[in-house]
């Protein structure tokens, strides 16, 4: 006689930490991104790129990347300002937009290899 089995809890639980992972993974990765294309003056704006801690509700996780200077908004948003040490207008924002395919790709690919390791 054959038995099949379901541990739906351990596959959860599995899935969930690994998706966690990944996106903590694809957070860090688009701060490093978005930071090297903010705008430079003093080097205070790059500095300021942030992770937020792990939010989770429910089965929904997340975090947040970005900035809480005074002046940041106005610095992403603002495409006719002139920065002439380096950096662009909608550095959080193009980078994020670039990646996004990524990062999906990525954490649906860690989430099925910690299923396929059962």
């Amino acid at each position: 006689m054959a038995e099949l089995r379901w541990y739906g809890n351990k596959a959860v639980s599995r899935a969930m930490q690994a998706a966690i992972q990944a996106i903590q993974t694809c957070a860090a990765d688009l701060q490093g991104k978005s930071a090297m294309q903010a705008p430079i003056d003093t080097g205070d704006l790059r500095a300021n790129c942030s992770v937020s801690p792990l939010q989770r509700e429910g089965n929904q996780v997340w975090v947040k990347v970005g900035y809480d200077l005074p002046y940041s908004i106005v610095q992403h948003e603002r495409l006719d300002f002139n920065h002439p040490k380096g950096g662009k207008a909608k550095y959080l924002e193009d980078p994020f937009n670039d990646n996004a395919r990524k990062y999906e790709r990525y954490i649906a690919n860690e989430v099925g290899k910690a299923l396929e390791r059962g």
